[in-house]
């Protein structure tokens, strides 16, 4: 939903739009909110996240009565739902470009499953963008009848949209954050390898240990004052200065 600044502007605003370019615009909108339904409908078959699952299912069946409300407002105002105008006809294929790239094999299930929320984002920010636009008309047109129809569509789909885009663009970073917690590694390891293999085995440190153990008896023979003399009997002879 726009800001109410930029709400409270429009009204103060008027436009003179162009029925031609306006109809356009609204055949644009559908084809986008088809290809929605596109990509819910496949994304539900590639998340595996229950909270997803469950939103997802919510979101398409708002998607699927968004399309309803669009098609009256362009019967309402003369014209012909089923004419594709030339944007509408690049939105398709925008719709089929992104489903192009969703389950794909190469991926891992999590990776699927990410990509197509991916997917979603970019599909609802054009879908979010639409609505806004047709608020920001309904609050600056100077025709009256064009007011009357946009008006109450645009605020009852609104908040919805709002929805739609905030919920799964931070459930989509929330989920982005498990998986590299999931893949990071421990800062002992190096490599991959286990810091266990850089530590001295048990002999090791039992031939240190007897080292260390001799090195302090000659320290303290030193230290006394006492040296060792060959002798008959094998005995050591302690001289004194």
């Amino acid at each position: 939903m726009a800001e109410f600044t930029e709400i409270v502007k429009d009204y103060f605003t008027n436009a003179e739009v162009s029925s031609c370019t306006l109809m356009d615009l609204l055949s644009e909108f559908l084809a986008v909110e088809q290809g929605g339904q596109q990509l819910y409908e496949r994304a539900l078959e590639l998340v595996f996240d229950n909270e997803v699952k469950t939103k997802f299912r919510e979101f398409l069946k708002q998607t699927m009565t968004h399309q309803k409300v669009l098609t009256e407002i362009i019967q309402k105002l003369g014209g012909n739902p089923s004419r594709q105008s030339p944007t509408a006809k690049i939105a398709n294929q925008k719709a089929q470009g992104l489903l192009s790239t969703m389950g794909d094999p190469g991926l891992s299930r999590e990776q699927n499953q990410l990509n197509a929320m991916a997917n979603i984002v970019l599909a609802e920010t054009k879908d979010h963008a639409d609505w806004e636009l047709l608020g920001k008309i309904a609050r600056q047109t100077t025709d009256n009848q064009l007011r009357e129809v946009l008006a109450p569509a645009a605020k009852s789909v609104e908040q919805e949209e709002d929805e739609h885009l905030n919920w799964t663009r931070k459930k989509l970073g929330d989920l982005q954050m498990e998986a590299l917690s999931k893949n990071h590694q421990p800062s002992g390891s190096a490599n991959g390898h286990d810091s266990k293999r850089h530590q001295p085995t048990r002999s090791a440190r039992t031939k240190v240990s007897k080292r260390s153990g001799t090195s302090a008896k000659t320290r303290m023979r030193r230290k006394s004052g006492a040296t060792t003399h060959p002798a008959g009997n094998g005995r050591e002879r302690r001289s004194h200065k």
